[in-house]
């Protein structure tokens, strides 16, 4: 075999096992492939400062969300205060996009800084029912406020996507897996020099 046919393997190989184990990363080698091919010449944790602009640090956050997403879930599922049954199989974040910046008017309890902006983004979830796998939409409704520090998620409003799913009505999930999630992503990203 010459080393194309080798290396074409070797990435067949590599996107099969990725997708059963984490879809997330196997989606992201098939998207960015080009940028991490060229960053490993660089170092694989070579990236710029967090972005102090709202839109670029969003479009960074949806690359990373899926991942730091389920690895939230994993800690929580697993953690010694909880009692999962064996053979259960955990809802995984398997992409995040479709930003949007336009805000809306509000009409919450809580206020809200006066300098928070609004995002609204989309998560694609799989969760089993009866052993089949079903995926799910979920909306987030994200607010940021900028500090000193750099932005800061004050509050996140969820639904899941239609009337059949799980909880469909709109809650305020400020404690969420995908708040946390990207609290972590902000607090890793402010930590890069």
């Amino acid at each position: 075999m010459n080393a194309n046919r080798i290396l074409s393997a070797f990435i067949c190989v590599y996107l099969l096992i990725s997708a059963v184990a984490t879809p997330t990363l196997a989606v992201n080698f098939v998207t960015n492939h080009a940028n991490s091919i060229n960053a490993s010449r660089y170092g694989l944790l070579a990236r710029s400062r967090c972005p102090a602009d709202l839109e670029t640090l969003v479009d960074r956050l949806l690359q990373d969300l899926p991942s730091y997403a389920n690895r939230v879930i994993v800690r929580s599922h697993f953690s010694p205060n909880t009692n999962t049954p064996p053979g259960y199989a955990l809802p995984q974040i398997i992409l995040a996009g479709r930003p949007e910046f336009e805000p809306l008017p509000l009409n919450f309890e809580d206020a809200l800084p006066e300098n928070a902006s609004q995002v609204f983004i989309t998560t694609l979830e799989r969760q089993y029912r009866g052993g089949k796998p079903v995926e799910i939409e979920q909306y987030h409704w994200l607010f940021f406020t900028k500090t000193e520090n750099g932005w800061e998620l004050v509050k996140i409003v969820s639904r899941f996507g239609t009337a059949a799913d799980i909880r469909p009505l709109l809650g305020q999930d400020s404690e969420s897996e995908i708040a946390e999630a990207i609290r972590l992503w902000l607090r890793d990203c402010r930590a890069k020099p």
